[in-house]
Order: C-alpha cells, then structure tokens, then sequence
C-alpha cells in the first residue's frame, strides 16, 4: 500500500527524496542539461516545471517557493532571471526527457533531461 506517499520512490526515504530532487534540479537549472537514469528523470521533469512555471510569475513569494526548493540563492536568482525572457512563449512543456539507452556499468536505462529551448550539446547514437 501506498500509505502517505505521492510520486515515485526510488527505493529512498522523504528526506533522501527531497535532496535528490534538489540537486538534481540545481544542476539542470546550472548546466541547461543533465544525463541520469530514466526513472529519476521522470520524477524530476515535473519539479522542474512547477518551478519555472513559479519562476515566470516573478513574485516575492513565487521566489521564495523556489528557493524553498532549491535551498541555492545563485540557482534561485539565475532561475528567477532566465525563466522569464528563456520560456516568455511557452506555458508548459520546458523539459525533455531523451533515452540515451543502457548504461555500461548496471545496464541501467539511462535518459539526457534538458530544457526545449535549448539544444542539446551530446550526440545520441541511433540504434540500427
């Protein structure tokens, strides 16, 4: 049973959760792309959408709700800067989610998430 929980687990606690969605985040907001395995990619895509969507509204208190997430003021303010100006076309639909297929080490499925808007910098090889 799924007694007080919402989302995906990923075989961790509340607290282990939350960092990783945390970071996870960060990192995307800093490098515009990050590759990790599928399962932790689509957990993550929809935190990151309610933060930008958060973000273009601008508010004080639409900051605080970010940094509330993101526990990073230099992550929160280049957020605060870019979703607006980056995303001003769009109402959803900022992430992608590429499968760039098995892992060599755990033949884990692993998957590139970026923003749209921005192109991907890594090649993807097509399986024949």
């Amino acid at each position: 049973m799924r007694h007080s929980h919402f989302g995906r687990n990923l075989s961790r606690t509340v607290n282990e959760r939350r960092r990783l969605f945390m970071i996870l985040a960060r990192e995307l907001i800093e490098h515009g792309q990050i590759v990790t395995t599928f399962a932790k990619a689509k957990a993550v895509a929809p935190l990151v959408e309610k933060l930008i969507t958060r973000a273009k509204k601008g508010g004080e208190s639409d900051k605080r709700l970010v940094f509330r997430v993101l526990a990073d003021k230099t992550s929160t303010a280049s957020l605060m800067d870019f979703a607006k100006t980056r995303f001003a076309s769009r109402t959803s639909g900022f992430t992608r989610i590429v499968k760039l297929g098995p892992r060599l080490g755990d033949a884990t499925e692993a998957a590139m998430l970026s923003f749209v808007d921005a192109p991907p910098k890594q090649k993807i090889k097509v399986k024949k």
